[in-house]
């Protein structure tokens, strides 16, 4: 998607995009930040949308930087945290600068890295990287591709469930599916890139970074399926979430 494409997104954002932060119910992203934090140290929400993991940035920082492609998203995000004079927000492409002053001690990017196409997404992953001081970290989220997997499988199950043929179960719980080999899942119409663990680590160590945790960020199946049973057994849905190290 492009700059404008997200500037109409910005006014309906709550509900057409997930929300990370919100639904992460093990709190992993704050502890992360915890071991992190520091009041004279630097951080940087790369993507930052309308500002969703701010709240827990400006608590923990000195500094923040909030960037992002979408004006509007940038907009929204100031309004929202304007009581917090901490954070300067900064318009940046990814795909062809971080558009940070400075390298920081921390960089967050929460399902930035969506793009399908390879040129753009190594790109954005170069300029993620060098947005981190040599010893800093990165904390980054992005959809799983075995999550998307199991959900297909899931669906099927319930399929199978609810009376239908197997011919049919697998039928109904196609979904519209590009380039999977690449990671490439079509999300309500858009191409949307998604990682396996191991490519996450390959791609980070490529770029100098060592990969120090790798976890799973749990999400509701209403962001999955639609009018998912009540009683479906774990589990969920997942994003990864991976933290890294820059070498010095």
């Amino acid at each position: 998607m492009d700059e404008q494409a997200w500037d109409r997104v910005a006014e309906h954002f709550d509900e057409a995009i997930l929300d990370v932060p919100g639904t992460d119910r093990r709190g992993l992203i704050a502890a992360v930040l915890d071991r992190l934090a520091g009041p004279e140290r630097t951080v940087a929400d790369i993507g930052c949308g309308v500002g969703r993991a701010l709240h827990l940035l400006t608590p923990r920082f000195g500094r923040v930087y909030a960037t992002d492609l979408s004006r509007e998203c940038l907009a929204i995000a100031e309004k929202e945290h304007a009581g917090s004079g901490q954070v300067q927000y900064i318009h940046a492409d990814l795909t062809r600068t971080h558009g940070l002053p400075e390298q920081v001690d921390v960089a967050v990017c929460i399902n930035t890295l969506l793009h399908a196409s390879l040129e753009k997404r190594e790109a954005m992953w170069q300029n993620l990287c060098d947005a981190v001081k040599p010893g800093g970290h990165l904390l980054v989220v992005v959809p799983s591709l075995e999550s998307a997997l199991y959900a297909s499988h899931r669906l099927v199950r319930l399929n199978r469930r609810s009376g239908h043929s197997p011919r049919d179960a697998q039928r109904k719980a196609r979904r519209a599916m590009s380039d999977l080999d690449l990671g490439i899942v079509v999300v309500d119409g858009v191409p949307t890139k998604h990682h396996l663990k191991e490519e996450l680590h390959d791609v980070l160590r490529a770029r100098s970074m060592q990969v120090l945790e790798t976890r799973k960020l749990e999400y509701p199946w209403q962001f999955v399926l639609q009018d998912p049973p009540s009683d479906m057994e774990p589990p969920d849905p997942w994003n990864w979430m991976v933290v890294a190290e820059k070498k010095t």
